[in-house]
């Protein structure tokens, strides 16, 4: 544990944004609840090892939470652990760890406390949660948050799959931004099972089913398909913390090709917004197996068992600073290792993909920090990678891939050629909207809610070329 001098203290309250009063008491700034199937220990009933895991203040000294109590609740639709199966379980710390240096300084941002337990849950819809009254101060977007509770819950519906392991979070990466200089993070998350996953913002809760008096934080856009976290603005008048929960839900296919929810999992974090002059550094370029370079943003496709290798480019617009490389997906994704190429701002990312891994779509989230001063500026991409059986087409074809959801409501996304016109039509061909995609492929459609449910088709407009079937449901 660091040594707290009488520096630091000043320091860290120099830093701070909002009231500082309630310090001793307000320590937390988020968390996260993940799951995974292990070995049944009584027969015929599901045994599963929990990992909760809490964001602590480190401008405070010492550790202030050395348990937790895990309520386990069998009905969904109730909040109360007064059921016949029904718990409340102690769970002890388990592990600390310094959060990744994000300061020039010799102070400690935050830690990452680790609780673990193993528990049995025969058959049904489980909700894992833990709450805690000591959510930090000085939130922008949560009324009073110094008094509200850190709630977070993982959901687990083990009626059609017994063998099921939670979505992780690949990073702790708790951010502090440039005002003027928003840069881009990640929500992503590693499923060993293949799952199909869906990305959403909710609001904070303050205990089970009640959600705290704010608002959502509105500088980012979350990537539903890939957990990326995208700045929507370029700039913010308003410094202070923000806090923002997403909810990762797992879907699987069942032998009668239907999807079923498995469950969700939720992290609860925050970021920092401050007047600096400090730029973020980028990612600029990616090499895969010895490739030309190109923009990150093309799945990168691979086969159970083979070995991929990533060279990774990054830059930084101030002179004279010197760049690292951070993730936390190696201790998440089996087989990945991520390795810095000498003094260069280079990294190279290789993941020996396990030969039993799942066909499916699998997200890997990196980091790139600079020295800067107080705070070091970051930056978060998400690499997308296609395990199959057999090669995909190059991204410069005019198939697209990637859609999702399937079926959708409100809004649907896949990918093309980039920079290419699209035209959507009904299931009598005629045309009912024209969209670009993006520079990286991606094209999203959100139709009017007047547009009747059915069968929809995407086309190249230059060629007529078929792209992609969109099935809105009602």
């Amino acid at each position: 544990m660091r040594t707290h001098t009488p520096f630091r203290w000043l320091l860290a309250l120099l830093l701070a944004v909002g009231s500082f009063s309630a310090a001793q008491a307000s320590h937390i700034r988020g968390g996260d609840i993940s799951f995974a199937s292990i070995a049944s220990t009584t027969a015929g009933v599901p045994r599963y090892h929990i990992v909760v895991r809490k964001f602590e203040d480190g401008a405070l000294p010492g550790v202030f939470t050395y348990s937790i109590t895990l309520n386990i609740i069998s009905n969904l639709s109730a909040c109360s652990t007064s059921t016949s199966l029904g718990q409340n379980i102690t769970v002890p710390l388990s592990t600390t760890a310094d959060g990744p240096p994000l300061t020039c300084a010799s102070y400690l941002l935050y830690r990452v406390l680790t609780f673990e337990t193993d528990v049995d849950l025969p058959a049904g819809q489980w909700r894992l949660s833990t709450s805690d009254n000591a959510r930090i101060g000085g939130i922008q977007n949560i009324t009073n948050s110094s008094g509200t509770n850190m709630y977070i819950e993982a959901i687990l519906d083990n009626t059609v799959f017994v063998q099921d392991s939670s979505p992780k979070f690949e990073s702790v990466l708790q951010p502090q931004l440039n005002t003027t200089a928003l840069a881009q993070h990640s929500f992503s998350t590693f499923d060993t099972d293949g799952d199909s996953l869906r990305y959403e913002f909710v609001m904070p809760y303050n205990n089970c089913g009640q959600s705290v008096p704010g608002t959502l934080a509105t500088h980012f856009h979350l990537n539903y398909s890939t957990g990326a976290f995208e700045p929507m603005v370029t700039s913010s008048s308003t410094q202070g913390y923000f806090s923002t929960v997403v909810r990762v839900s797992e879907y699987r296919k069942t032998s009668a090709n239907r999807w079923v929810l498995l469950g969700s999992v939720m992290r609860d974090q925050t970021y920092l917004l401050y007047a600096t002059t400090n730029q973020p550094p980028t990612f600029t370029t990616m090499q895969v197996n010895g490739g030309a370079a190109q923009a990150l943003g093309p799945a990168i496709a691979v086969q159970p068992g083979q070995t991929v290798n990533v060279l990774l480019q990054a830059t930084d617009p101030d002179a004279g600073q010197t760049l690292r490389f951070a993730s936390e997906a190696p201790a998440v994704v089996p087989g990945l290792s991520l390795t810095r190429i000498g003094t260069t701002n280079s990294e190279r990312l290789t993941w020996q993909v396990p030969a039993t891994l799942p066909a499916g779509r699998y997200r890997i989230a990196v980091g790139v920090l600079d020295n800067g001063c107080t705070n070091n500026a970051s930056e978060e991409r998400t690499l997308t990678f296609v395990v199959g059986n057999t090669a995909l087409a190059t991204r410069a074809a005019a198939t697209a891939t990637d859609v999702f959801p399937v079926p959708f409501r409100e809004q649907v996304q896949f990918t093309t050629a980039p920079n290419q016109a699209v035209i959507l039509v009904d299931a009598l061909g005629r045309e009912v909207a024209r969209l670009t995609s993006a520079p990286n492929g991606l094209v999203r459609w959100q139709p009017a809610p007047s547009l009747p449910a059915g069968l929809y088709l995407a086309r190249a407009a230059s060629s007529g070329q078929p792209l992609a079937r969109l099935l809105r449901a009602e």
